[in-house]
């Protein structure tokens, strides 16, 4: 495998400035939009970004009288539009959306339908380029549920649900490909749980899980974070917990890279805080937002930068308000991926600062074996591809067996090892058109000692270049 040794760090930010692209610095904040045509007020709903430039949401409950709907209406920005019961929809609500970005299909699973209280396990799909829906027919489909939450993993082209109202299947994991569903066997998994908050982090390759209820006697809210990697889930613990929640929304950003947790029920009430994950830890950031905070229509629309939501129910009611939120590109860095051992063990990226522009941002490579006198830093701008190789790509063909990359090796620096540690930065210039960029780094540490006799790696490293 061909790689290019730079002798330092400028050639990487060099590059790094012809492949940014300059983005607003808006405060962080909701706003109320007041667009033409809105729905009726609902909840229960569920909503996903079509990919190009459209919000899609269907069904959900209507009041003033209690109504099930099936009912899909199109949200571009600005205005409402219904397009009517384009494939014969059932009514449905207590179900979950996603975009599957590799077939260009929305996902929809379940849910209660055709009436408020049965629960069905069909699957259906709006065809973003027709704009017409139509049930699909997998070989296997998970059971009959409702109020489960839904995720969309690009690296491995499966929609995923998570949980359910009921606590006999509310701690499996289902997948989808298109064909079939099927259910994973993680040897560690969250409890059985409704609703939890669930989205996947694009650029860490994870599936992020918080929360959720198990209304099994004496009733539990959990306030837990996992990450599932296709493989198993694993619990992560943060410094800072948001409040303990389910039926909330959760949104991974395209362009600021990080999921954005807004509301829910918890202490009794209608949550209305807005938290952000970074993969290391929760930071919230408002306190304020639509006051009909849970069971509302959520999703990131990435063609406008921002996170869009509607409807939902909360004090005094429900809504048919739509909202927009808006943040910063504040700078993070965090751990993700698979490394595999050296004759010390599995070595990992650890942040030592934040890649803020105007700073030196720096990180190690932990646990190096004392066999190894350089770190070779593996360096890009993707963890998607490496040109036309979807990532993460085994590596036992090229010799280092059980090992995979996780990222675009676009640049490669080797970097001395002291104490078992190797210590890698980047002065980072106060140029606005790198804000938003993001880098991403995984070290191969040669070990003729290691369990495949060549070489161990790294987990990987994700820095998103902020403010």
């Amino acid at each position: 495998m061909p790689f290019r040794i730079a002798s330092c760090s400028r050639p990487v930010l060099a590059a790094v400035a012809l492949f940014a692209a300059a983005l607003d610095l808006p405060a962080q904040v909701w706003t109320q939009e007041l667009p033409s045509g809105a729905p009726a007020a609902r909840y229960g709903g569920a909503a996903a970004f079509n990919g190009q430039n459209t919000v899609v949401i269907y069904g959900g409950v209507k009041t003033g009288p209690t109504a099930i709907t099936n009912e899909v209406y199109l949200w571009n920005g600005g205005a409402w539009a219904g397009l009517g019961n384009v494939g014969n929809l059932p009514p449905r609500w207590g179900h979950q959306m996603v975009y599957d970005v590799k077939r260009r299909k929305i996902v929809t699973f379940g849910g209660r339908s055709p009436t408020l209280t049965a629960t069905a396990n069909d699957t259906w799909e709006f065809d973003v380029g027709t704009q017409v829906w139509s049930q699909a027919m997998p070989t296997a489909s998970p059971s009959a549920r409702a109020f489960y939450s839904m995720a969309y993993d690009v690296r491995r082209g499966v929609t995923q649900i998570f949980g359910s109202q009921s606590t006999f299947n509310g701690a499996e994991l289902w997948e989808y490909d298109g064909t079939t569903w099927t259910m994973a066997t993680p040897t560690n998994s969250p409890t059985s749980r409704d609703q939890p908050g669930l989205c996947y982090d694009k650029a860490r390759g994870v599936t992020v899980l918080f929360g959720g209820w198990n209304a099994a006697s004496p009733g539990t809210m959990y306030d837990d974070t996992w990450e599932y990697d296709g493989t198993n889930w694993t619990q992560v613990q943060t410094t800072t917990k948001p409040t303990a929640r389910y039926r909330t929304s959760m949104v991974y950003e395209e362009l600021r890279g990080r999921i954005v947790m807004y509301g829910g029920f918890g202490n009794a009430t209608a949550l209305t805080d807005t938290w952000e994950y970074d993969g290391n830890d929760w930071l919230q950031v408002a306190t304020a937002g639509p006051t009909k905070s849970t069971q509302g229509y959520a999703a990131n629309d990435s063609w406008r930068g921002q996170n869009f939501y509607y409807g939902g129910s909360g004090p005094t009611g429900v809504s048919n308000e739509a909202w927009t939120f808006k943040a910063p590109t504040t700078a993070i860095f965090g751990p993700y991926g698979k490394g595999c051992a050296t004759s010390a063990g599995l070595a990992r990226v650890q942040g030592k600062s934040v890649p803020k522009l105007g700073t030196t941002f720096a990180y190690d490579i932990m646990g190096v074996p004392t066999a190894t006198s350089a770190a070779i830093l593996l360096q890009g701008f993707s963890s998607l591809t490496w040109g036309a190789i979807p990532l993460p790509v085994d590596l036992s063909g090229a010799g280092f067996q059980g090992c995979q990359l996780e990222v675009s090796v676009d640049f490669v620096d080797a970097i001395p090892v002291v104490g078992n540690t190797a210590s890698a930065s980047l002065l980072l210039p106060s140029t606005p058109s790198l804000l938003g960029l993001t880098y991403f780094v995984q070290a191969l540490l040669f070990d003729p000692q290691s369990p495949n006799g060549v070489a161990g790696m790294s987990n990987a490293g994700r820095a998103v270049l902020g403010s």
